[in-house]
C-alpha cells in the first residue's frame, strides 16, 4: 500500500507538466490567417505562345488598390484572350480569389481561362477568415507594334525647284544637308526636321556635289585643286588645297574611315590611280595600294561600319571603274595591325550581281541596305531596297510585307540614304530615267529602340 501511494505521488508530480507538453500540439493546430496578399503571378504554358509561361510579373503592394503587371512586354500578336493565371499567396490559405473583367467575373478554382485583353482586369482576395480584403489591378502589357515592321512616310514632295541631276545629302549634328547642282550652279540647303529647308551658303559656285562626305565633325567637299569644309555649328565654308601635289587629282572621296579620309587619287601624268587617306584638312595625302581595273572611281556607294564582332570596316559598292565600265563589285576593307588594310572583292562569290551604279548603302539594325540603283543598260533596280546579312557577301529583296515603301515612292537612282542619332532612315532625292527627285522620305525599324 506504501508503494502504491509512492506511484500515485509520482505520477500526480508528472501530470502537473503534461498541460506544458501538451501544448507542443498546439504548433498542428491551424490559425486562420489575415493575410490577403499575392506572393506570385504568372501564366500556365500554352504550346501555341510559349513565352507566356516565360512572362514575368512584378507585383506592387499599394495602400489601396495593388498592381500586378509585366514590366517586359509580351511579343507582339501573342493571345491573352484566353489565359490561365497562376496565383499564390502569401497565406497559405485564402477563402476566395475573384477576377473581374468586363465582360465576366470568375472565382479562381486552378483551370480558369481569363481574358486579358479587356481593361481593367481585378483581383479581389479574401483572407482566410473573411475579415481582411485586397483589391489588385492585373496589367498584361503586350507589344502593340510589329517589331520588324519599318514604318515609312513622306516628309516633303521637295525640298527645292529645279531639276538637279547632281545630288548628296548628308547628315552632321543633327542636321540634314542636301547638295544641288544643275551643272550651272550648286546650291546647300538645310534642315532639322527633313520638313523645313534653308538654304545655306554654297563652298563653290558649281561644282560636282556627289564628292563629298563628313569626317569627324566636319563635311568635305572637292572641287579640283579645292577642298571645301565646314565645322559643326559653322556658318563658312572654308577651303584649302585639294592636297599639296599638283601632279594628283581627287577623283572620288569614299569615306570617312579609321579616323581618316578616303579618297581615289589619280597621277596625272600616268593615269594611274590609287587609294590615298589624309588626317583632315591639315595634313595630305598618303598613297595605298594601286586599285585594279574593277575598282570604281565614280558613282559608287561608300560606307564605313563597325561589324557585329566589333572589327572597323569599310564597303564600296557599284559605281564606274577608271574605263567607264559599269560594275558589280563589293569591295571589303579591313584594318590589320599586323598587315595593314586588306580589300576583298566580294562579286567574286557572286557573279551575277547586277551591275549597279547611283545606288546608296546603309548599314542598320546589325545588316546592310542596298537602295535603288540603275544597270549598264539604264534600267532602274526593281527592287526599292535589298539586304545583306553577311556584310555584303550575299543579297536580297527585303520582305515587303514588314518593309515596304509608300505608295508615292518612285524607284530610283542616285537618291542620297542616310541615318541619323536617333535611329531614323533617310531618303532623300535622287532620279529615275525621266524624273528628277527633290523628295524626303523616312523610316523607322519598330523595334530598333527596344
Amino acid at each position: 500500500m506504501k508503494n502504491f501511494y509512492i506511484i500515485y505521488i509520482l505520477i500526480a508530480m508528472a501530470c502537473l507538466f503534461l498541460p506544458a507538453c501538451n501544448n507542443n500540439n498546439n504548433t498542428n493546430v491551424h490559425v486562420p490567417s489575415d493575410d490577403p496578399t499575392v506572393a506570385t503571378f504568372s501564366f500556365t504554358a500554352n504550346d501555341s505562345f510559349p513565352a507566356l509561361a516565360k512572362a514575368s510579373f512584378t507585383i506592387e503592394e499599394r495602400i489601396d488598390t495593388g498592381l500586378i503587371y509585366n514590366v517586359d512586354s509580351l511579343t507582339y500578336g501573342t493571345c491573352i484572350d484566353k489565359v490561365i493565371p497562376k496565383i499564390t499567396f502569401n497565406a497559405s490559405i485564402v477563402s476566395a480569389a475573384i477576377i473581374y473583367t468586363p465582360s465576366d467575373t470568375v472565382t479562381l478554382s486552378g483551370g480558369d481561362t481569363i481574358n486579358f485583353s479587356e481593361r481593367p482586369v481585378m483581383l479581389l482576395t479574401i483572407s482566410e477568415t473573411g475579415k481582411v480584403e485586397k483589391w489588385y489591378e492585373i496589367q498584361v502589357n503586350v507589344h502593340q507594334s510589329d517589331p520588324d515592321l519599318y514604318v515609312w512616310e513622306q516628309l516633303t514632295d521637295h525640298i527645292t525647284e529645279g531639276t538637279y541631276n547632281r545630288q548628296k545629302a548628308v547628315i552632321l549634328a543633327g542636321k540634314l544637308w542636301f547638295f544641288a547642282s544643275d551643272g550651272l550652279g550648286a546650291k546647300v540647303f538645310v534642315s532639322a526636321d527633313g520638313k523645313s529647308w534653308q538654304p545655306f551658303a554654297s563652298p563653290f559656285d558649281n561644282f560636282d556635289v556627289t564628292n563629298l562626305l563628313t569626317h569627324k565633325d566636319k563635311i568635305y567637299c572637292i572641287n579640283d585643286d579645292k577642298m571645301a569644309f565646314l565645322a559643326t555649328g559653322a556658318d563658312t565654308w572654308q577651303t584649302v588645297a585639294a592636297t599639296a601635289d599638283t601632279e594628283l587629282q581627287i577623283e572620288q572621296l569614299l569615306f570617312s574611315f579609321n579616323d581618316s579620309l578616303w579618297a581615289v587619287v589619280k597621277d596625272k601624268n600616268t593615269d594611274i590611280y590609287n587609294l590615298a587617306t589624309r588626317a583632315d584638312e591639315t595634313g595630305d595625302w598618303v598613297l595605298h595600294d594601286t586599285v585594279s581595273s574593277d575598282f570604281p572611281v565614280s558613282d559608287c556607294a561608300s560606307l564605313a561600319f563597325l561589324s557585329p564582332t566589333g572589327r572597323k570596316r569599310g564597303m564600296v559598292v557599284g559605281g564606274f571603274s577608271c574605263t567607264g565600265k559599269s560594275l558589280n563589285t563589293r569591295w571589303n576593307v579591313e584594318y590589320d595591325s599586323t598587315e595593314g588594310y586588306r580589300w576583298e572583292n566580294f562579286s567574286v562569290e557572286q557573279p551575277w550581281f547586277s551591275s549597279l551604279t547611283g545606288v546608296s548603302i546603309i548599314y542598320y539594325d546589325r545588316h546592310f541596305f542596298m537602295f535603288g540603283g540603275v544597270d549598264e543598260a539604264g534600267v532602274i533596280n526593281k527592287y526599292n531596297i535589298l539586304e545583306s546579312y553577311d556584310e555584303g557577301m550575299h543579297w536580297s529583296p527585303v520582305d515587303t510585307a514588314h518593309n515596304a515603301m509608300p505608295a508615292s515612292y518612285i524607284p530610283r537612282a542616285y537618291q542620297s540614304v542616310a541615318v541619323d542619332g536617333n535611329n531614323y532612315i533617310y531618303i532623300i532625292g535622287g532620279k529615275s530615267r525621266t524624273e528628277v527627285f527633290t523628295d524626303v522620305y523616312r523610316g523607322k525599324l519598330n523595334s530598333i529602340d527596344w
